[in-house]
């Protein structure tokens, strides 16, 4: 609460502001997206999904010092078909004021502040607020939402020097339950319908932490140019940023999860084993130190680019559904080369070690390797595009796919469609979604 109206009294400040100046430049952008399950056999699965987006923004620089934006979005998420689960929010987007000086600025309020070099699996992009209520199915465009921080950045003749501090914890938001990306909507489901099992009914106790100088954030960076190379190393102080819950004990004690597609079938067949010493699963959001490095360069034309992250407590989730935090690294090489004619390939290699890796840990291999590519083609001068973004796990063998077309109706108005396809060998992460194929149809407007 503390949050919201501090950033309403922000808001408030800049449109007053605003309302005094003579040059504000007003937009605005309509988003949204229908998709429909290709799956209707599973009786657990919902069968379509409704996701809107409107934002108004205005900014302006009525000094030669001083910049100030203001921006809100309505977000509406709604499950099934109709039957009333639904996610209605008004975000303060970017909503700042920054103070500009020869070698210095200052900005506070909030803000989109990217780090690293890498587009689609960036690892060092840590600083803006994730909705990953619908998992990767989104762009990381569209995923990543503004935060409340404090950045100040000193421009040096061959460096710049970058601080950011807030007061707010960030960690990604995914829903409990109520859709099929929810993290133990499926299980509860299946709980349910099974007459062993059915006495318990799941809850989620999250012990969030408050905004304070305790729960706080900060971070490093120092970019700069060496040659034909762009590069930057970086620090920061944060809360976990993996998309698993910290589970700090799970209700049922005793089994170990070898389908997680299909719990029940482990569960059952330990049925003897088993210990249910409640129905409440207990979650906190422990800290991580993440090291960064980046680089991008170019060569005859195609871009290279690399990031590399290094976490002293990374969470993973163990085969009893409870976690454990892990020292962790990885990185990512990619290469991108647009043609004459309009065709665009972008090829990323992301590899990711765990040490002090064990046996019990569900998911996530010692050793871990992916490929993304993304390839698009573009005709009648740039106003239809085909792309067809695909991540493969060369260790899981599980496969994510989303070809995707799109026309350009005016410079302002595009509409698109496209499929998610996603599938993986039994055990692995892509397994427990392979039921969530989906075709999407969509429209954009900008303003």
């Amino acid at each position: 609460m503390v949050k919201k109206i501090l950033l309403f009294a922000l808001l408030c400040f800049c449109f007053s502001e605003l309302a005094y100046a003579s040059d504000i430049e007003f937009s605005g952008r309509l988003w949204g997206r229908g998709a429909i399950d290709l799956h209707n056999e599973n009786p657990f699965e919902d069968q379509r999904i409704d996701h809107e987006k409107l934002r108004l923004e205005a900014k302006d620089s009525p000094t030669d010092y001083l910049d100030l934006k203001a921006s809100v979005e309505l977000d509406r998420l709604a499950y099934g078909d109709g039957d009333g689960r639904e996610q209605t929010n008004i975000f303060l987007w970017e909503t700042y004021l920054r103070f500009v000086e020869s070698t210095w600025e200052v900005t506070l309020g909030n803000q989109l502040i990217r780090w690293g070099k890498v587009d689609e699996l960036t690892i060092l992009d840590n600083l803006t607020w994730q909705d990953l209520r619908e998992l990767f199915t989104l762009p990381i465009e569209e995923r990543q939402h503004p935060w409340p921080w404090l950045r100040v950045q000193y421009f040096g003749d061959t460096f710049t020097l970058e601080g950011v501090f807030t007061l707010w914890p960030l960690y990604p938001k995914r829903d409990d339950f109520g859709s099929d990306w929810a993290v133990f909507d499926h299980l509860r489901k299946r709980l349910a319908a099974d007459p062993t099992l059915s006495s318990l009914s799941l809850k989620i106790d999250k012990n969030k932490p408050s905004p304070s100088l305790r729960n706080s954030e900060w971070g490093l960076r120092l970019s700069g140019s060496t040659g034909n190379i762009d590069w930057e190393v970086s620090y920061l102080y944060a809360h976990d940023r993996s998309f698993y819950y910290y589970v700090k004990s799970f209700p049922i004690k005793g089994f170990t999860l070898n389908t997680p597609s299909n719990p029940i079938e482990d569960l059952k067949a330990q049925l003897s084993n088993l210990s249910i010493t409640g129905d409440t699963v207990y979650v906190s959001f422990p800290r991580d130190n993440i090291l960064g490095f980046a680089f991008e360069t170019t060569y005859n034309d195609v871009g290279i680019r690399g990031e590399f992250a290094y976490h002293t407590d990374r969470v993973f989730l163990k085969k009893n559904l409870e976690a454990t935090r892990k020292p962790y690294w990885r990185y990512v090489l990619g290469l991108d080369y647009s043609f004459e004619n309009g065709l665009y390939i972008n090829l990323q290699f992301l590899q990711q070690r765990i040490l002090g890796w064990s046996e019990d840990i569900l998911f996530d291999p010692k050793l871990d390797s992916y490929i993304f590519m993304r390839i698009s083609k573009s005709y009648l001068e740039d106003y239809l595009e085909v792309r067809l973004d695909g991540t493969y796990g060369i260790t899981t063998r599980g496969y994510y796919l989303n070809p995707e077309i799109s026309y350009k109706i005016n410079d302002d108005v595009k509409i698109f469609g496209g499929l998610h396809l996603i599938d993986g060998p039994k055990g692995t992460f892509f397994d427990v979604y392979d039921a969530n194929d989906q075709v999407y149809l969509g429209l954009e407007i900008v303003f």
